[in-house]
């Protein structure tokens, strides 16, 4: 049976997308829920300088909670992991690093990263320097091998989609496995964000197995449109039957997290956090599958 997680994106990000709230008053929230894990976010004023936080307030908080922080989502806002300018790389890699030590001093698992990165109006990807961004990305994530075993956490690599932009590199699982294949699998796997896939038009159950044993972490989401959508399960196209039958077919026992922001849901936060508990309870008790939409 899993252990459902939510993350704090939820009560961390505003309207618009911005991450402008407490991220420990979040953990009350996701408690709040009936949750037991969570996935935190290392974006927002406090992990502005580059440098984590004091983890103190969030041990103190989740040992009176009775949560666990599974998983951690790495910063991204700055940070270009695939940049060619050598200064900017190395800076990502500091600062993931330093996301890898924060998770590893709260007792988590598993660290969320966004192997490469373009910067909002920067030009988009082409065929001629896209080997050169999956190699310095390569190098970034080599940097980071020996970090995270040392912080006694892994990475998982996610599926990063983007309608505009063909030819953004590793946005399948096929890529990302040819990607990952000669780094150690205790340090390094795959996170699987099937909103992603879904933009991507691919099959959501087709590419968990193909993720299979290096699977670390799933971000189960939902959508219809052509943007990140991150809707409750039943607001969108996605077949929960066939991807639940995937998890089961690969023997998943990673992190099963719910990645639902509030921009585009189209109600409350209370209604938004009400219907993600709702289908928490219906998967605990009869397994991932289809949602009803809600009435």
């Amino acid at each position: 049976m899993p252990t459902f997680s939510l993350s704090s994106v939820l009560f961390v990000d505003d309207k618009d997308g911005h991450a402008s709230g407490d991220p420990v008053r979040a953990l009350d929230a996701v408690a709040a829920a009936g949750f037991r894990e969570t996935e935190l976010l290392a974006e927002g004023p406090a992990w502005e300088s580059g440098e984590h936080p004091d983890p103190k307030p969030f041990q103190a908080a989740l040992k009176h909670l009775g949560l666990r922080a599974h998983s951690l989502h790495a910063p991204y806002t700055n940070v270009n992991l695939a940049s060619l300018d050598e200064r900017e790389r190395t800076d990502g890699v500091r600062r993931v690093a330093s996301a890898f030590r924060f998770l590893g001093e709260l007792g988590g698992r598993t660290v969320i990263v966004h192997s490469h990165l373009r910067r909002k109006g920067a030009p988009a990807h082409t065929p001629e320097m896209l080997g050169s961004h999956v190699e310095a990305s390569h190098r970034s994530i080599a940097d980071l091998v020996p970090i995270a075993q040392e912080a006694g956490v892994r990475m998982a690599l996610e599926n990063l989609a983007s309608t505009a932009n063909p030819f953004r590199p590793l946005q399948t699982m096929q890529e990302l496995r040819a990607f990952i294949s000669a780094f150690p699998r205790e340090q390094v796997g795959i996170c699987h964000d099937i909103g992603h896939t879904r933009l991507r038009g691919l099959d959501v159950a087709d590419q968990t197995r193909i993720a299979g044993d290096r699977l670390y972490a799933v971000h189960m989401q939902d959508g219809s449109t052509t943007e990140d959508d991150h809707l409750p399960p039943g607001r969108g196209v996605i077949d929960f039957d066939a991807f639940g039958r995937a998890l089961k077919d690969i023997a998943f026992d990673g992190a099963w997290t719910f990645e639902i922001g509030f921009k585009n849901y189209p109600g409350s936060l209370e209604e938004a956090v009400s219907e993600v508990a709702a289908v928490r309870e219906r998967w605990e008790k009869h397994g991932i599958g289809k949602v009803p939409p809600p009435r």
